[in-house]
């Protein structure tokens, strides 16, 4: 169940059996570190993984995270560094994923190389 939950929310497991999306789209730019801290913050997102786990993310503006999946909550705190969307999980532990823009949505590149299309909620 943990390497289940790994896969579904920040840490995907290297060996994923089917094709992963691992380039951003030509559309995409990279996010500064100004846009990126101002972006997510205080919003949801919900990102539909690879092996078609639904996610969401919760960013307080206070720095605060929150990861849910199906049977699956976490919390911790998120930070921005150099383009990349970082921070740490109670339970999962440290991320860092580069991240970009596109079409009002947040793309992400996690610790695996799949790139994850965060659309906002509110």
């Amino acid at each position: 169940m943990k390497s289940f939950l790994l896969t579904a929310i920040l840490f995907p497991l290297a060996a994923i059996a089917q094709e992963i999306p691992t380039v951003f789209p030509p559309s995409s730019v990279p996010a500064t570190a100004q846009e990126l801290n101002a972006y997510p913050s205080g919003k949801a997102f919900r990102a539909t993984s690879a092996d078609g786990t639904k996610v969401q993310a919760k960013y307080g503006a206070d720095g605060s995270l929150a990861a849910i999946a199906p049977g699956f909550y976490d919390t911790g705190q998120w930070r921005v560094e150099d383009g990349k969307l970082c921070g740490s999980l109670r339970k999962l532990g440290p991320f860092c994923n580069e991240a970009r823009f596109d079409s009002g949505a947040l793309l992400l590149r996690r610790m695996n190389g799949e790139i994850v299309r965060d659309e906002p909620e509110n």
